[in-house]
């Protein structure tokens, strides 16, 4: 429930543990007192600092409220706690699907999910790190061959690290695709770990504005790692549109090429924005 006074803005997500407020001129605070409210959110740091700090947050909106009052992040050591207690290796993984509406392949549907690329971190001692990748733009099925090479380069130790829980569905999609590689595939999502939710419950900077995607983190945390000086393919959606251009018989071979150089540096900057975010979070 939102505090007194304040209704849920129109697109915002409970499901991300925020919730944005469409503010009044003013709002009763726990004890009756008038706390002033602007019309919008455009001076939302002007309006925390009006929010007395008795106000009943909930432990993620007292995040918010400090870090984007004082200006300065907050981050709890739980995380780091809860990240010391996690043996090495460590891997740190990214899948990146494909959806047709038609579909290209026997045995798909439409709009299905299908993986053709993954990057792999790996971390056999503390900042050490190794990297492994695949990515087959051959216009064949990927998901097969995808499958097998995670398989021999994550090995059979260590924790997994992502961020949101996609590379478990996708896992349990290919476990399901392919029986015979089940118990392999079943046993990596038995070792993810994901990143989402302990960065949620430690770690806050004003800058994220109530987002805790990986975008919206990772340049409060490592700005060096900018996604928009990768070139082409600097997001998802462009992720696909890339693969679809690589996978057709008339694309030209250099162009392939081009496309294939721009989808390695985006899905290796994936992974290696999850090793950066993990010490980052150890370190506090």
């Amino acid at each position: 429930m939102p505090p007194q006074g304040l209704t849920p803005r129109e697109g915002s997500t409970p499901s991300s543990g925020i919730q944005f407020f469409a503010a009044p001129a003013s709002a009763a605070g726990p004890d009756g007192r008038e706390v002033a409210c602007a019309g919008d959110l455009r001076s939302m740091a002007r309006v925390l600092r009006d929010v007395p700090a008795d106000w009943p947050f909930s432990d993620v909106h007292r995040r918010i409220w400090l870090a984007t009052a004082s200006g300065t992040p907050v981050l709890d050591r739980t995380a780091a706690a809860t990240l010391g207690a996690l043996p090495y290796p460590r891997h740190y993984l990214d899948f990146e699907t494909v959806a047709f509406a038609v579909p290209l392949w026997a045995g798909t549907r439409p709009w299905e999910a299908l993986p053709f690329q993954w990057s792999l971190h790996s971390e056999p001692v503390p900042g050490e790190l190794e990297h492994r990748e695949f990515l087959d733009t051959s216009g064949e099925a990927p998901m097969r061959p995808c499958a097998e090479t995670l398989l021999r380069a994550a090995g059979a130790t260590g924790p997994i690290f992502t961020y949101s829980g996609y590379e478990r569905t996708t896992l349990a999609a290919l476990a399901a695709r392919f029986p015979d590689l089940a118990p392999g595939l079943d046993a990596l999502a038995a070792r993810l770990v994901d990143l989402l939710p302990i960065t949620r419950a430690a770690y806050y900077h004003r800058d994220m504005k109530g987002s805790w995607s990986i975008k919206d983190v990772l340049p409060t945390v490592a700005p060096d790692l900018d996604y928009g000086q990768l070139g082409e393919v600097q997001d998802g959606a462009l992720a696909q549109l890339a693969y679809s251009e690589a996978i057709q018989p008339d694309t030209d071979p250099e162009r392939c090429d081009e496309l294939a150089a721009a989808l390695l540096a985006y899905c290796g900057q994936d992974t290696l924005a999850l090793v950066r975010l993990a010490h980052f979070l150890s370190d506090g």
